[in-house]
């Protein structure tokens, strides 16, 4: 049953209710005066402007908005009912308390050195709630608390298993008085005692006035979201009717066999691989980030297992359990055709796992699979090497082109990747250069035909 939740008229709604009020008695108000409303007001303050028409100016001063909450079940949603006789504002947001070590790092964002941390989000002006047809909505929630910050009414909102998930706190203050509604996100590093601080001393400043759309604008960005939704629309087909096509046969190639990629500038061949039981042997000096391994290795080099998540193609969740992993080795050839348009060749490579079909052809995997939030697994990101032996890019920020290389045209270069592979998803993928098989992304703007034929292509480990 939907539980919707009694609103309190602001004292300041209340006062100048009461005044109104006065002023009917006291004769000072002679004539009723007809006004044009675009929403009604709920509650009290509907009924108030209906009966007293005569004193809109005084009730327009007291409130921008008046807001219902529908709770039910594991879903929360605001509904606003906008006073479009008041100006909309612009404002801005200034933090009176930081947590330790937190900085600001501009458009709302106060982070620590972990790079998570507390954002503001843009604020829901009245003109930004028009915008969403004055309603905010919000799913997947466990438990909503009444309380009030910065001398705001404000809903501390936390969801479902959010230690499992790390899944970040809402914040919402609501300002009826001066139209607008604050959102701030905390994320699951982020302390309840910090974080309540944090939105328990801001200051909101009034900037400058803002505008409600125009109904030429209105329009405009209707017939764009439409526009968009249509050539969604357009490459959702594509990308079934891709899906059902499958990979091309020729576009899959075996060990020993060059997959040349990127315009054909460059040529890559699996020399050799193979499945071994952990990483014992391997220089940590080879590892792109070996502190991904902290807590996850066996005192012999084996991987632990992990709680793998199993979702399907709408991300809804199939099923959990643990898994064993094991370590692909993979010695690769590039060789290098046309340097002219790489500053710098790439070469890493990624899984991309597959459905196999009766007839012997595959197609692109659907489902999806993610370790549990709060275990801190990160050993398959993107599905890409952990390992690459013979990088020119080790010493700081100059890591992050850990796996490219300066090559010159004709030159060849040989090296070792490692990935980590689930033990029961062993045969099911293929490789693919990481950067590589663009067209995939051109559902929007070319057929089935075109994107199959612009395949770089993939290696299959046989």
């Amino acid at each position: 049953m939907e539980n919707r939740i009694e609103e309190k008229l602001p004292q300041i709604v209340e006062d100048r209710l009461q005044e109104a009020y006065g002023m009917i008695r006291k004769g000072e108000v002679k004539q009723m005066k007809k006004k044009r409303y675009l929403y009604k007001w709920a509650g009290t303050a509907a009924v108030c402007a209906v009966i007293i028409t005569a004193s809109a100016g005084v009730l327009a001063a007291a409130a921008y908005f008046q807001k219902e909450a529908h709770q039910e079940a594991d879903r929360i949603t605001y509904e606003f009912h906008i006073n479009y006789d008041l100006v909309p504002g612009e404002y801005q947001v200034e933090p009176g308390y930081l947590p330790e070590g937190y900085q600001d790092q501009g458009g709302g964002k106060y982070y620590g050195e972990d790079g998570l941390g507390i954002t503001v989000m843009p604020i829901y002006t009245t003109t930004e709630l028009d915008k969403t047809d004055g309603k905010i909505d919000i799913a997947n929630i466990e438990h909503v608390e009444h309380t009030t910050l910065s001398g705001m009414e404000a809903d501390i909102i936390t969801f479902q298993e959010a230690k499992k998930y790390q899944t970040p706190t809402y914040i919402f203050l609501f300002n009826e008085a001066e139209g607008y509604v604050l959102e701030i996100v905390g994320q699951y590093t982020v302390g309840t005692e910090e974080l309540l601080k944090f939105a328990d001393n801001l200051t909101v400043k009034r900037t400058g006035d803002g505008a409600y759309e125009t109904e030429e604008e209105r329009l405009k960005r209707e017939q764009e979201k439409a526009s968009a939704e249509e050539q969604a629309l357009k490459g959702q087909k594509t990308r079934d009717a891709l899906q059902e096509a499958g990979i091309p046969e020729d576009k899959i190639y075996n060990i020993g066999e060059e997959l040349k990629a990127y315009d054909e500038s460059l040529g890559y061949t699996v020399m050799k691989a193979e499945f071994l039981e952990g990483i014992a042997g391997f220089n940590q000096k080879d590892f792109f980030d070996f502190s991904r391994f902290d807590g996850w290795l066996n005192e012999d080099g084996t991987l632990k297992p992990y709680t793998r998540l199993h979702y399907d193609e709408n991300m809804e969740l199939l099923g959990e359990e643990r898994t064993d992993q094991e370590v692909l080795r993979v010695d690769m050839k590039v060789h290098c055709y046309n340097s002219s348009i790489f500053e710098e060749v790439p070469l890493d490579f990624s899984l991309q796992y597959v459905e196999k079909r009766a007839d012997g052809s595959c197609t692109w995997a659907l489902d999806e699979y993610a370790s549990v939030p709060e275990e801190n697994y990160s050993l398959q990101i993107d599905n890409s090497a952990v390992y690459l032996n013979g990088s020119v890019h080790t010493e700081g920020e100059d890591r992050k082109a850990y796996f490219f290389r300066q090559m010159k045209e004709g030159e060849e270069f040989f090296y070792t990747l490692l990935f980590v592979v689930d033990q029961d998803r062993k045969e099911d993928f293929l490789l693919q250069p990481v950067s590589g098989n663009y067209s995939l992304n051109q559902i929007e703007d070319e057929t089935v035909s075109q994107i199959r034929d612009q395949l770089d292509g993939y290696i299959r480990l046989k």
